[in-house]
Order: C-alpha cells, then structure tokens, then sequence
C-alpha cells in the first residue's frame, strides 16, 4: 500500500470504531477497528511519523476521541504520542478541568491502564 492509501485506511478504520463508540458504547464492538488499526500501522512502520500526525490531528479536531488513542498507545507505547499529549496539558490554561482525554491517553502508557480489561487483546496478557 502506498502511504496515501494507508493514511486512508487508518483513518477510516478510526473514524468508524468512534462511530461506534458513539452510537453503540462499546468498546468491544470497536475493537476489531483498533486491530485493524495496528495491522495497517504495523505493516508501515516507515509511516510513523505520518501516523502520529494522523492520530494527533484528528484528536484535536474532536473527530476521535481518547479511548481510540489511547488503545493504540497502549499497545504501541509510541513516546511521541506521550510527550504530546503531555505538552498540551502544560499548555492548558486549566488542564485539571480541561486536560482529562489526554490524561487518559497519558495513562494508557501504563502496565495498570485501566480499560485493558475492555479488550480481548489485552486479556490475553
């Protein structure tokens, strides 16, 4: 796949698992998006660069929200992800009533996050 076709993908992918969390709150029925997520981003490690810009960008745009993000980092543990989502909450004017999505994908770096249990990827461990 070239890389416009992966960003495609990946984006697609995303936008449909927060369809679903939005319409069907389940995080188990977004699940086989998220996997879908890491087997595009996996087969192009070359594209991470392209993918942080993807996640962030969309992130930002309140076009995802956290739960995606912070599946994937949870899984991929993406350090420029992390120092990300940690700069914007320095930035925030009032990051204790503002800062709680990126709080969340900052916790999903963690052995202990919280939501794994959600996921049948993470059960496994």
């Amino acid at each position: 796949m070239d890389s416009t076709v992966n960003i495609g993908a990946l984006s697609s992918e995303l936008l449909a698992a927060e369809n679903i969390l939005n319409t069907e709150y389940s995080f188990e029925k977004a699940e086989p998006n998220y996997l879908r997520c890491l087997d595009i981003i996996k087969k192009a490690p070359e594209m991470r660069p392209q993918f942080v810009d993807l996640l962030t960008t969309l992130f930002e745009a309140k076009e995802i929200s956290d739960e995606p993000v912070a599946f994937l980092m949870h899984a991929l543990q993406w350090s420029e992800i992390r120092e990300w989502a940690e700069d914007k909450i320095r930035q925030m004017p009032n990051a204790v009533a503002t800062g709680g999505p990126l709080e969340k994908v900052i916790e999903a770096f963690s052995d202990d996050w919280k939501n794994q249990e959600f996921y049948e990827l993470f059960s496994k461990k």
